[in-house]
């Protein structure tokens, strides 16, 4: 009866209890986060919208004693950053290190890199689609309509970082540049922050139209005695070095 008696007087209360246990749990974790790792910096954050500067920016899952750093600058809104390069080269390790750095520094946690200064932000991304047979839809739509929610918020303003890693992947090379192009004008005309990862070459040429906005980087690979080899790091321009041909021909493609 004493019990029945206490339930009543404190069920009120559990929904609270719970909050605050959670909150130490999320708490202890990012400390423990911290402790692990005494060289991960923490964020300083600028109110204006749009900043975002990271010097030696690495994976947090990578092992210190193989992870690539990079760094990152973006200054305003309306800025894109193109990434092209090669087939394994790093350009979606370097926007998932982006990211979930982004993500840690939201919490309130140290981050993988020795400085990062950034606006307060919502990371929002389209990276590893994939088909649903459950629903019927194919990769190409589940696509579309991951980009139909960035497209909204885009256009409703909000302060939103965005990633994209090969858009459109899922139909033909014309419809796919078309697309891409169109999409990026659109990012550009409503001041959207993003980095884009891409193997079309020609999408980078539109900094020619749009100089203030399109900030080209690349990462490349280097072949030796047929073989290669890469560095993982970030370089200005546009990506001049392919490496499919060499791949295609080590299966046996007589090209």
């Amino acid at each position: 009866m004493a019990l029945e008696k206490w339930k009543r007087q404190n069920h009120k209360n559990v929904i609270d209890w719970f909050n605050a246990l959670g909150e130490f749990e999320a708490l202890n974790s990012l400390s423990t986060l911290s402790f692990n790792h005494p060289h991960w910096c923490f964020p300083t954050l600028k109110e204006t919208h749009f900043f975002m500067e990271g010097k030696d920016i690495g994976h947090p899952l990578i092992p210190a004693a193989i992870c690539v750093n990079n760094p990152v600058r973006i200054d305003k809104s309306g800025e894109l950053m193109l990434v092209t390069g090669s087939n394994m080269a790093g350009k979606s390790t370097y926007l998932r290190s982006i990211g979930i750095n982004t993500v840690l520094a939201m919490a309130g946690a140290p981050v993988c890199a020795s400085g990062f200064c950034l606006s307060p932000v919502q990371v929002i991304s389209s990276m590893r689609i994939a088909d649903n047979l459950a629903e019927s839809t194919s990769t190409f739509y589940a696509e579309l309509k991951k980009l139909k929610t960035i497209i909204e918020k885009v256009n409703n303003k909000e302060k939103v970082f965005i990633l994209l890693d090969e858009i459109l992947r899922g139909t033909n090379s014309l419809d796919r540049h078309t697309g891409s192009a169109a999409l990026i004008k659109q990012m550009i005309r409503h001041d959207a922050v993003c980095i884009i990862a891409t193997h079309d070459i020609e999408l980078a040429k539109m900094k020619d139209e749009y100089p203030a906005n399109i900030l080209n980087y690349h990462f490349d690979v280097q072949v030796s005695n047929n073989e290669l080899y890469f560095d993982y790091r970030l370089k200005e321009g546009i990506c001049a070095s392919l490496n499919a041909s060499i791949l295609m021909k080590k299966i046996g493609i007589e090209l």
